[in-house]
């Protein structure tokens, strides 16, 4: 039984002088205990060779990668944040810039954006064969003495230069060319008219009547192939693989009708 007593006794001693210790040695002594300062490692990224640490941050966009790969899945949106889409792991998307120790990226498409920390993505890797960024050096102007000139005694010379003939000026005012009109056509037609008649009838069939946001006439001419056409733009709603985007079709007309519809951008002709 005192042995069991004996045993509390010193586990109640050694809890008590793990608490009171350091408050107790500080009254004795006057010492303070030791306070350890640790550095928040989300701050600092390492890279290259060991103890070698950098921030990303500051190195310039030219040293940077144009492209990383993502080790785990992110997700982007559009400027409005209506539109969001997610990136699986192992793609490679265009590196914006670094903020911190995240990534802003992007798939390239329109105007999707996104962050990613850097420790799941290979920028790590990228940047181990790269330089640290080199601090700007200033260039201080060297000073040079002001001297000044001596002055030259001019030197009289005693050959006559030929005197030069006044030249002739032609006062005439130069005819005023006016600038060239935009091209229009010799016969207008309604280009609205004309597209909706062409999707009414069925002439394409990418997308339907129904689906067309907006209608837009040019008023100039347009020269595709050595053939002058009236040009028009129809926009539409579409799913892609994006999403539900907005989408442009450009018709070509020529007498009165629609002859054929095309990508603006691309120039391809739409079935």
């Amino acid at each position: 039984m005192k042995v069991i007593l004996f045993l509390i006794g010193m586990v109640c001693a050694g809890i008590l002088g793990y608490f009171y210790e350091p408050d107790l040695r500080f009254r004795l002594t006057g010492i303070p205990p030791a306070v350890k300062k640790t550095v928040p490692r989300h701050i600092f990224v390492e890279i290259g060779a060991p103890g070698k640490t950098i921030v990303p941050a500051t190195y310039p966009a030219d040293q940077l990668p144009e492209k990383i790969l993502l080790h785990a899945a992110a997700e982007v949106a559009n400027e409005a944040g209506d539109l969001k889409m997610s990136i699986p792991a192992g793609s490679r998307v265009n590196l914006v810039r670094v903020e911190s120790t995240n990534a802003v990226i992007s798939p390239g498409a329109d105007s999707f954006e996104g962050q990613i920390p850097i420790s799941q993505t290979d920028l790590v890797e990228q940047l181990r064969a790269k330089p640290e960024p080199a601090a700007t050096a200033q260039t201080v102007p060297e000073m040079n003495p002001t001297v000044d000139p001596i002055p030259e005694t001019p030197v009289e010379s005693t050959i006559q230069e030929p005197v030069a003939e006044p030249e002739m000026v032609d006062d005439t005012p130069e005819p005023v060319v006016p600038d060239p009109e935009p091209a229009v056509p010799d016969d207008p037609v309604d280009v609205v008219a004309v597209m909706q008649a062409s999707i009414q009838a069925g002439e394409i069939k990418e997308f339907t009547f129904d689906k067309v946001l907006d209608w837009k006439a040019s008023e100039e001419l347009e020269n595709i192939d050595g053939q002058s056409y009236q040009t028009g733009i129809a926009s539409y709603k579409a799913e892609t693989v994006f999403g539900l985007k907005t989408i442009q079709a450009k018709a070509l007309i020529k007498d009165g009708k629609v002859t054929r519809w095309l990508w603006p951008k691309s120039g391809l002709e739409i079935k």
